[in-house]
């Protein structure tokens, strides 16, 4: 039976003529860039935004990007590398309020609902993009990684406690992983399912943070 890793062992090359980055003025540039291809995407969408597009917005010029950046493919993913340090520490903050195991998803859920908003039109560009280019699904499915593994860590841990026993750790994350993400793009960039339904942002944060609850902090019937 074949066995699957989450990390892919392929990095692409990175360029490391980058020392623009590392001063003050380099850094507000780069997030210059980071704020112009945000809303352009939103305005656009990934597959048609140019990268002069995105200078222009920036009040930069092309030259200026590729300084920074080589493909607007590379901008996409350093965005999707901040949404999930971000998503994933408001999900830490959470646990670490000492709040109970319903408060804390709850709030993670909220987070990760927020940003997600937030974040949008960058996050539908991810989506187009894993789907069209190869080393982009790749490079992207190491940073879904980075999230699997912290979620599996918190799945291990309540296994050590009696829930969810039996619960593949790493397969449990991905399918976690996957609903969550599936499912606000699916009601925030496409305008949501073709049913009859009421709709809120409370309600969608609510039914995540059950299924996540119950996915994991469950314990068999006899226990």
């Amino acid at each position: 039976m074949k066995k699957h890793t989450i990390a892919r062992p392929h990095k692409p090359a990175q360029r490391t003529d980058r020392q623009e980055k590392a001063t003050q003025k380099g850094r507000a540039t780069d997030e210059a860039f980071r704020d112009a291809a945000r809303r352009v995407f939103a305005r656009d969408g990934y597959l048609n935004a140019k990268i002069s597009d995105i200078a222009a917005e920036a009040g930069k010029s092309v030259a200026s990007f590729y300084n920074y950046y080589d493909t607007k493919a590379d901008l996409l993913l350093a965005l999707a590398e901040e949404f999930h340090s971000e998503a994933m520490e408001l999900a830490l903050v959470s646990y670490r309020a000492g709040q109970s195991r319903h408060e804390a998803m709850r709030e993670a859920m909220a987070g990760f609902w927020q940003t997600y908003k937030q974040r949008r039109g960058e996050l539908v560009g991810v989506f187009q993009a894993s789907m069209l280019e190869g080393e982009f699904r790749d490079r992207w499915l190491d940073i879904r990684a980075q999230a699997i593994y912290q979620i599996s860590a918190e799945i291990r841990t309540a296994q050590e406690h009696g829930y969810c026993p039996g619960a593949n750790p790493i397969l449990t994350a991905s399918a976690l992983s996957a609903m969550l993400e599936h499912f606000c793009y699916i009601w925030q960039a496409q305008g949501g399912e073709s049913v009859e339904v009421e709709f809120s942002d409370e309600g969608a944060i609510d039914t995540l943070a059950t299924i996540c609850i119950q996915s994991i902090y469950w314990k068999p019937e006899d226990a």
